[in-house]
């Protein structure tokens, strides 16, 4: 270790001569014990800890410090650590991005007041046999200009320009949350970052509660961490456990927001067992919606006033979590509602015929299914002010890629725009549509479907098809009448929505997929975003993005869009990888060892 002198930089390698007890430290790979662990580094030699799996004893750092610092942590590949200073109300998760055993990371982890803090490391929350190792802490002194620039950074509102959503299930799949405090951590990692809204999903409705027993131990679950939900779930009340997110966000400076998934009324097999099997879906069979040729489709159908009486019921529910909006997933969970009998009745009332042998894309059934979902969106907006105030709640909505593909499926966000009835709009980069080829139709100007020809097409070729969210750029598409429909490149694409919120005064929001990039990318596609005209950022399923740190770096500062461009995203000030040449007393500094087939 580097000799420890007040404001200068400290480096503990040695870990196991600094961290207590003692007892729960091993040189051998215990189940209760952290091993102690040779390792020799391009930089450093060190006494790594691990725990592959186990879980020991806290065991605790007291580095006897003052003042301000920055907290790396050393950590080689596959490694999870969760760990807190001693003011902290729980856990921290921070990973490494490597995932090479021959490599370490070198990240930052936060920056903080160290007067009267010690550092522990826990196991006890692990819940899916993930490894956690450590093989160095560096503690660097923050300088007078460099601490006044980080409070000047915190203070900043310019760069807040990131919607982050978390889904929480991550929680109880990955780690075992044991009190209220335990769930604060969802909202740690967006600190000192330019996240603007952390959107969390409500999960009250997340689990079966229809198993044949408690016993889950009987059950094959897809996964462990399947497994971990069920048997965790019932641990926790989730009113409370939104409450007290949203109480952490607020604590930090956070926008808060509850998300819902609108179409999540029960996964496919082989989750159908486990998740969102909800009791309503299930005691109502009659509300589901309906294929033109009458097959039945497992979602509820929003043409239904009770299916919209849940599902407002279920938000203002949310809304008393203390949030500051609502937000509507709509980019997952389609379709909404199709030729269900309400549809089917209204439409032959307008026209004198019923739609079966319609395309979805058909403009009179389009405006149908519009005016039903916009109908949705006017009761949810109505109760929301009623309970809360007008505007006290804001409502947000997560869409597909395009105005012209979230209308396809129902959802004319301009009419919710321009009838106040939404805050903001995140576009999410997929699509859905109708594929059918030349032969289910009955005209070539495909105007009728042979509902026979149709019936024999889904049931052996397939239907609607999802065009996945990982593209960064979506072609555009022929609707059924030949026609070129959506954005034809990055720049039409930010146009169209930015034209609304130019118009109306929602704020548009553009995602960035695929979950994990590296950090240069994430660079280069929020620039792309904003030399197109786009004024803020969207992070989907954040939780895989925050934890890894080095990743965060470039993800998390994605809201400075005026200093973006000359940003170093790179190693450096806050990553380092190195290599690792020996671990336990094996060398592999010429031959990396091969013991594969």
């Amino acid at each position: 270790m580097i000799e420890k002198k007040e404001n200068v930089e400290i480096l503990y390698t040695y870990l196991d001569e600094h961290f207590e007890p003692k007892e729960n430290l091993s040189p051998y790979s215990l189940k209760d014990k952290w091993r102690v662990v040779p390792v020799g580094t391009a930089e450093y030699t060190s006494n790594m800890l691990s725990s592959l799996g186990g879980h020991p004893e806290d065991i605790t750092l007291s580095p006897n410090l003052t003042g301000w610092y920055k907290i790396y942590l050393h950590a080689p590949g596959r490694s999870v650590l969760h760990l807190k200073l001693s003011s902290d109300p729980a856990f921290w998760v921070a990973c490494a991005t490597t995932r090479d055993d021959c490599s370490m990371e070198e990240f930052l982890w936060r920056c903080a007041d160290m007067t009267g803090e010690s550092l522990t490391l826990t196991r006890k929350l692990d819940a899916s046999n993930y490894h956690s190792l450590i093989s160095a802490i560096r503690f660097v002194p923050m300088s007078e200009d460099e601490l006044a620039e980080y409070l000047r950074e915190e203070a900043r509102t310019d760069t807040k320009r990131i919607y982050a959503t978390d889904d929480m299930h991550n929680r109880l799949y990955f780690t075992h949350p044991r009190t209220l405090d335990d769930w604060r951590s969802v909202a740690f990692n967006y600190m000192h970052s330019d996240v603007e809204w952390l959107s969390i999903e409500q999960i009250r409705n997340f689990v079966s509660c229809r198993l044949p027993t408690d016993d889950t131990s009987n059950f094959c679950f897809p996964r462990e961490g399947d497994r971990n939900v069920q048997e965790q779930f019932p641990l926790f009340d989730y009113d409370e456990v939104l409450k007290t997110v949203v109480d952490q966000g607020h604590r930090q400076g956070l926008k808060m927001s509850v998300s819902l998934r609108m179409g999540a009324w029960g996964l496919t097999y082989p989750f159908d067992q486990y998740y969102f099997d909800c009791d309503f879906m299930q005691e109502n069979p009659q509300w589901r919606t309906y294929d033109r040729n009458g097959d039945e489709i497992s979602a509820m159908s929003y043409a239904y006033p009770e299916v919209r009486q849940f599902m407002v019921d279920e938000l203002l529910h949310m809304a008393r979590s203390g949030c500051d909006a609502v937000t509507l997933i709509w980019h997952r969970g389609i379709p909404y509602v199709l030729f269900e009998k309400p549809v089917a009745d209204r439409f032959f009332e307008l026209y004198g015929e019923y739609p079966y042998e319609l395309p979805l894309d058909d403009p009179r059934l389009n405006a149908l299914h519009c005016e039903i979902m916009t109908g949705l969106m006017r009761e949810i907006r109505t109760a929301l002010d009623a309970e809360f105030g007008k505007g006290k709640i804001g409502l947000h909505v997560r869409t597909l890629y395009s105005p012209y593909d979230t209308k396809y499926v129902g959802l004319d966000v301009e009419q919710w725009a321009k009838e106040g009835l939404i805050d903001a709009v995140i576009s999410y980069p997929v699509r859905f549509h109708e594929m059918l080829p030349d032969e289910v139709w009955k005209d070539e100007a495909h105007t009728r479907i042979d509902l026979e020809k149709y019936t024999k097409f889904v049931r052996t070729k397939g239907g609607a098809t999802i065009h996945p969210g990982d593209c960064e750029l979506l072609p555009p598409i022929k609707n059924s009448r030949g026609e070129l429909c959506g954005p034809d490149g990055q720049a039409e694409h930010v146009a169209e929505w930015m034209a609304l919120e130019k118009k109306y005064g929602v704020k548009v929001y553009f995602e960035i997929m695929p979950r994990q990039l590296p950090n240069e990318e994430f660079k280069r596609r929020a620039l792309d975003l904003y030399n197109c005209g786009a004024e803020r950022i969207a992070l989907w399923d954040t939780c895989c993005r925050a934890e890894p740190r080095a990743m965060w770096v470039a993800a998390g500062r994605l809201g400075h869009k005026d200093e973006l461009a000359d940003m170093d995203v790179g190693e450096g000030e806050y990553y380092h990888r190195f290599r690792v040449y020996r671990t336990a007393n094996s060398d592999f500094s010429r031959y990396e060892p091969f013991w594969g087939g």
